[in-house]
């Protein structure tokens, strides 16, 4: 199975150097999605506005696919 590696980008970078093997794109969209929406999730308990992207690449070195998510929270 390929490796897929998911680095995030926060204000800090970390670049994933163990990865996860995966079965296909489908398998790579729904983990990214998964672990993006977990991480911004933690963020977002500590600040007003939260951007965060996922980048995830191949052992290639390819990116197929990018995430961006952010999160605004407005309190009245």
């Amino acid at each position: 199975m390929p490796r897929f590696f998911f680095d995030v980008h926060d204000g800090v970078d970390i670049h994933d150097e163990v990865g996860r093997e995966l079965a296909d794109r489908a398998a790579v969209r729904e983990e990214a999605l998964s672990v993006a929406i977990k991480l911004l999730a933690a963020e977002a308990s500590d600040s007003k506005e939260t951007t965060l992207v996922l980048t995830v690449r191949d052992e290639a070195g390819e990116t197929p696919l990018r995430i961006r998510l952010v999160s605004q929270i407005e309190e009245r």
